[in-house]
């Protein structure tokens, strides 16, 4: 089952000087469960595409259908539900409130969650949550005093506290050294393993060799993808 299909994707930003092609006639397909690395140099279009797969970016033309509903016909507000309630983002920079406690920031979320039983469900897995990636001792630690993998673990917390089927990371390992870069590609796999599909831009051929497939993207179209033996 396709859970992601785009098709014909192209994205144009415009100036007053010129228009800037960062898609250009893009298709791809995940399926569910899948652990996808796209990846590319910089200004190739990677990030562009994960921001229109994460229904952040509208692309200029061009269809895509995340498990089968037509995202480019969704409203605003469903398109925040949709982030909500589908997707969880990691990111380089953690984008995390320093001064919150790791708890606040994991269980930021739910805050949009209309369900006030299932806000309170999903809130009462958290001591777990943190647990299983290693960070139980610190859920009320405020965030300004963690080490950058710990911030990151904090980030992947946040990303499935809501339980979405789909996990996006960008350069999630992009700030960190090479030892604690290792740990959360270990965890993002276990993530996979527990049937999450998980799509993750990078730059860096050590990280995408954990994924199943690689997808490389240069002047933003797609010229590699192609299953990897992990």
């Amino acid at each position: 089952m396709n859970q992601i299909e785009i098709r014909n994707l192209n994205k144009v930003f415009k100036t007053k000087q010129h228009a800037l092609h960062a898609l250009n006639d893009v298709s791809l397909t995940i399926e569910k469960g899948e652990m996808v690395a796209i990846m590319g140099t910089s200004g190739s279009g990677k990030t562009t595409l994960l921001h229109i797969l994460g229904c952040i970016d509208h692309p200029s033309d061009g269809s895509y259908r995340l498990n089968e509903m037509a995202i480019e016909q969704q409203s605003p507000k469903a398109l925040a539900h949709i982030r909500n309630r589908d997707l969880g983002f990691v990111m380089q920079d953690f984008a995390l409130i320093d001064h919150y406690s790791v708890q606040k920031n994991v269980l930021l979320p739910l805050k949009y969650m209309k369900e006030t039983k299932l806000r309170k469900e999903r809130a009462a897995r958290l001591p777990a949550l943190l647990e299983k990636l290693h960070i139980g001792q610190k859920q009320h630690e405020k965030v300004m005093n963690l080490s950058g993998g710990q911030k990151q673990r904090v980030a992947i917390a946040r990303a499935l506290i809501n339980e979405p089927d789909i996990i996006l990371a960008d350069e999630p390992t992009g700030a960190l050294d090479q030892k604690t870069s290792y740990e959360i590609i270990q965890l993002m796999r276990s993530i996979n393993q527990e049937g999450k599909t998980v799509i993750i831009v990078t730059h860096d051929p050590s990280i995408a060799a954990h994924c199943q497939r690689i997808v490389r993207i240069e002047d933003g179209k797609i010229i590699e993808d192609g299953a990897n033996v992990v």
